[in-house]
């Protein structure tokens, strides 16, 4: 067994890597047909995984990637949609964005990594709610199917090379629909942001944030943000992100 355990090991080495490895019972020159075949298995999936990033990097710097992830990661993943967010990982811990110089880089694969972790990820149990109640002073129940980011360059609204040109805070929303499960986003403000991330973990209500807003964004109008808010929250419903009232 160990001896089976240190063949698979040195037989993954190689398909990574690419160096001559001596096993017993082989044929050397055909390891390559070996690696070639894990290697272009993995290139798919990251080209399908991460459509815009492959469009728009050009297909030198984006090969030179995908050879030094694949050579010197260590992929714990066993199923191969996930590998897609170890090369995310992988490439912000490298600093690829200064490496290359495509500053919107990290952003880019950070929203396509997260729209395909939604996309596959296990169904999550939805909350009991009910659906009639006071859209101010109830507390809402969301689709737990969403993951709320900030990015510093709007990818998910302008290409990247525009995108370079506009840095700043930008927060996005991504949430899977329940009947369909077609992952969905939407660009948001500051406000709306602060909304969704305070609703979604505590029994906070809109009255409760509306009163808190003049502490955190000065003199306002309450009445229209109020108007505004509640014209926002409308439209999830209308989404189904928000499902109805906590019971």
């Amino acid at each position: 067994m160990p001896e089976t355990k240190n063949i698979q090991s040195k037989m993954a080495l190689f398909c990574r890597t690419g160096n001559e490895v001596e096993l017993p019972g082989t044929t050397p020159n055909r390891f390559h047909h070996y690696r070639r075949l894990i290697f272009n298995i993995i290139e798919e999936h990251l080209e399908s995984s991460f459509p815009i990033a492959n469009e728009f990097i050009d297909s030198d710097t984006w090969d030179e990637m995908l050879n030094d992830f694949f050579s010197k990661h260590d992929c714990q993943s066993y199923q191969v949609w996930q590998i897609a967010g170890e090369f995310y990982k992988y490439a912000e811990k490298e600093n690829y964005a200064s490496k290359y110089q495509l500053p919107f880089l990290n952003n880019l694969l950070k929203f396509e990594w997260e729209e395909l972790r939604l996309y596959n990820m296990e169904n999550i149990k939805y909350p009991s709610y009910n659906n009639e109640g006071d859209i101010l002073n109830d507390s809402l129940s969301l689709n737990p199917e969403h993951v709320l980011f900030q990015l510093e360059y709007p990818i998910h609204k302008q290409t990247p090379i525009n995108a370079i040109e506009n840095k700043g805070n930008y927060f996005v929303l991504l949430f899977r629909e329940k009947e369909t499960g077609k992952v969905q986003f939407m660009d948001l403000s500051v406000w709306y942001a602060l909304v969704i991330e305070q609703l979604s973990k505590s029994e906070i209500t809109l009255t409760d944030l509306l009163n808190e807003a003049p502490k955190l964004f000065g003199e306002i109008d309450i009445e229209a943000l109020t108007e505004s808010t509640m014209q926002f929250v409308e439209d999830l419903k209308s989404k189904q992100f928000v499902l109805g009232y906590k019971i």
